[in-house]
């Protein structure tokens, strides 16, 4: 560090002779005064000769390029709003700074909009006497696991890891001071007095600010966004504590209180609306505590982010929050979380024109978010434009910068294509991939099924053979492509038994386990394997489970059962797609058509009162929905068959449905193993059932099997 000495009016000094740097600072200016040298002196042996002498600080000036700062930054907050390689920007302005972390999602197989996860925040300084206080304040983003506000603290708890906090405010203690304690005394100069030396002056020019101190100067008065902020964070102070902590009941309990004190306050509210949407099911009061104090927000202030936009999801309300993304995104100052709204707004949109509009401003403001392309590339090819997909690819390849990147990415291209229906352009795109990797079994299994597509099924299943060949020998998984090989020799060669051979392969519990078992059963039956085409059916009916990819083999599978005669196996195969889709008018039409019996309610008390049914199933609930119902609670009974609620409501429904040996199944099989406060209450509607089910009998003039029920209710009262 290069110092010289300083003569002027005031007598001798000691200022920089060069900037010096400090970490991610620029000093550019430090006066230190020698007060008790007095003239005449001599400055022979320069600095060297007044290096034990004690001055006082008058002057210093910092510079803070957001680059670098940017950059410093960047490592220190590695993993704060995701595992993978995260990119920090900074805007500076005069007084404050707007903050933007982003980074691809962890959830990779989420939609596009949610790939980019994003936290932006608003920093501003304020002179205190001879201190700064940074505010953190307008904390918002897009797809992240906690609320931005404790996001936002945490990276500033980090960045400041020297300073004193208090909630969303920041104390650097006498920051000019701290700098000339550091220089000085490493180039040999006594450390000086530091008291009185305040900020006197800031300024912003292209990304570069300027802070300036002098001693027994005045501060510059704080801007309005720093006064508010700083309010903000004194009513705040005892939720972000518990923001901190983890935790947000109380932290949110702690900002309803501030709110009451400060009513409509547009920061107060959005903290309590980010506490609402992470824990889930407060749509409509988060709403509601937003727009209560939208009025109250000064023009440029109190961002939300994705915040609103998902609320309104949440709430139904589509066309609203399609509105309310591309309004926050056009004044955002995060380009990043811009995109991520205009993003989000396209993933939205049901019109493909307006979703390519907005995902081209999307990239425009954050060109280097290679996954914004990706959707851009594949609503091109949706809607017909190849040249302007095929463009999208090229700039991805132009983006990458090793030849096993540029590998990733044509073979994505090539799914995308191959997906599309484009078997060609697809079969180009794997070969350019294989050039760099011509051993990858997924671009040998790519080229193999685009290559079917196009007419040349013999090379294609060959190709697809040698990949899950290769694939196995590298312990990879093959699901898929089994599967795009049973298509290839089951759809293109006629060979079914080969295909169902292949699809056999696919175990359950893989992702292509529902299109594998549909498609089993559909070549069995083709082969006049009823029984085999049955039970592939049933085990893509206990595999349906909540994927709403299974509706339509489950269609499927209900008419193979009807054309058959098996119109109980039709039934429950048309009540689970109705329980992934209960709104359906054509599934609950076919599910009343199949149901083999009309519904006989029997007035019967139950241990739970109906009003405990779920809200969506009131009393006169169509006799369809209820048997959808069923199938679902039987499904979750199935992976916990002690969970107690759901036998009362499967009780309850059975009951009303009059399907008296179910629910004697149901009850017969929960007392065997439960505990005896359990059984005590489950005894008496087990009795309740075998003496309707005698009665029926009876009825019916079926002796033998009434005399059964008999002994049976006589057995289970004894037993009690």
């Amino acid at each position: 560090m290069g110092l010289r000495l300083a003569i002027g009016k005031d007598g001798l000094g000691i200022e920089l002779a060069r900037t010096v740097q400090v970490e991610c600072l620029d000093v550019v200016e430090l006066v230190v005064r020698l007060p008790r040298v007095r003239f005449p002196f001599d400055v022979t042996g320069g600095v060297a000769r007044f290096r034990h002498k004690r001055g006082e600080l008058v002057r210093a000036a910092i510079e803070v390029d957001e680059r670098r700062l940017a950059a410093w930054a960047e490592p220190r907050l590695r993993g704060l709003v995701a595992t993978t390689a995260q990119r920090v920007t900074v805007r500076l302005r005069a007084g404050g700074a707007t903050v933007s972390v982003s980074a691809r999602s962890d959830a990779s197989s989420a939609p596009a909009s949610a790939r980019l996860a994003v936290l932006a925040f608003d920093v501003a300084v304020v002179p205190v006497q001879d201190d700064l206080v940074v505010v953190v304040h307008g904390a918002r983003g897009a797809n992240l696991g906690e609320p931005p506000t404790t996001l936002a603290l945490r990276a500033m708890s980090t960045l400041l890891g020297f300073s004193r906090r208090a909630g969303s405010s920041f104390t650097v203690s006498h920051p000019a001071g701290v700098l000339a304690r550091r220089l000085l005394p490493d180039a040999g100069v006594r450390a000086p007095e530091t008291g009185g030396v305040v900020l006197s002056a800031t300024g912003a020019s292209a990304g570069v600010l300027l802070l300036t101190f002098d001693k027994d100067s005045l501060s510059p008065a704080p801007s309005d966004e720093a006064a508010r902020a700083l309010e903000a964070a004194h009513l705040a102070l005892e939720g972000d504590e518990a923001r901190l902590r983890g935790d947000l009941a109380r932290a949110r309990q702690h900002d309803l209180d501030a709110l009451e004190r400060a009513p409509r306050h547009p920061e107060l509210a959005r903290r309590i609306a980010e506490v609402d949407r992470q824990v889930g099911g407060r749509a409509e009061a988060a709403i509601a505590t937003l727009r209560s104090a939208a009025g109250q927000s000064h023009p440029g202030h109190a961002r939300v982010g994705l915040l609103l936009g998902d609320l309104l999801v949440e709430q139904g309300d589509v066309t609203s929050a399609v509105a309310a993304l591309l309004a926050e995104a056009e004044r955002e100052e995060s380009d990043a979380l811009a995109a991520a709204l205009l993003a989000r707004a396209a993933e939205l949109a049901s019109d493909d024109y307006d979703a390519l509009g907005w995902l081209d401003r999307a990239i425009a403001r954050a060109p280097r978010v290679p996954e914004l392309r990706w959707e851009r590339a594949r609503r091109r090819l949706a809607a017909g434009r190849l040249d302007g997909a095929r463009a999208d690819v090229q700039e991805l390849e132009a983006l990458a910068g090793s030849a096993r990147e540029r590998h990733d990415i044509l073979r994505r291209a090539a799914d995308l294509h191959r997906l599309a229906g484009l078997g060609a352009e697809a079969a180009r795109l794997y070969e350019r991939a294989l050039l760099y990797r011509p051993d990858d079994p997924d671009a040998l299994a790519g080229l193999g099924a685009a290559l079917a597509e196009e007419g040349r099924a013999s090379r294609g299943s060959a190709l697809l053979a040698h990949a899950i060949e290769a694939a196995t020998a590298k312990h990879l998984p093959t699901a898929w492509m089994e599967l795009a090989l049973a298509r290839v020799l089951g759809d293109k060669l006629a060979d079914l038994p080969a295909a169902v051979a292949r699809l056999r392969a696919i175990p359950d519990d893989a992702g292509e386990a529902i299109a594998a078992r549909g498609l089993e059963g559909r070549y069995r039956a083709a082969l006049g394997d009823a029984s085999g085409a049955s039970l592939a059916f049933a085990r893509l009916r206990e595999r349906a489970s909540e994927d709403p990819a299974a509706i339509p083999w489950l269609r499927e599978a209900a008419r193979f059962e009807t054309d058959r005669g098996d119109r109980l196996a039709a039934h429950r195969h048309a009540l689970a797609a109705l329980a992934l889709a209960p709104t359906d008018p054509d599934l609950l039409s076919l599910t009343r058509t199949l149901a083999p019996h009309p519904p006989v309610p029997v007035p019967v008390p139950v241990p739970v009162p109906e009003a405990a049914l779920s809200p969506s199933l009131p009393p006169d609930a169509d006799p369809s929905v209820l048997e959808a119902r069923v199938e679902s609670l039987t499904r979750t009974l199935q992976g916990d068959p002690t969970n107690d609620p759901v036998v009362d409501e499967l009780v309850v429904l059975l009951t009303r449905l009059g399907r008296s040996m179910d629910l004697l199944a149901l009850l017969s099989a929960r007392l065997e193993d439960a505990p005896a406060d359990r059984r005590a209450a489950l005894l008496p509607r087990h009795r309740e059932v075998l003496a309707t089910l005698e009665n029926d009998a009876r009825q019916d003039g079926r002796e033998v099997e009434a005399d059964l029920f008999k002994m049976a209710r006589e057995m289970a009262h004894d037993a009690s």
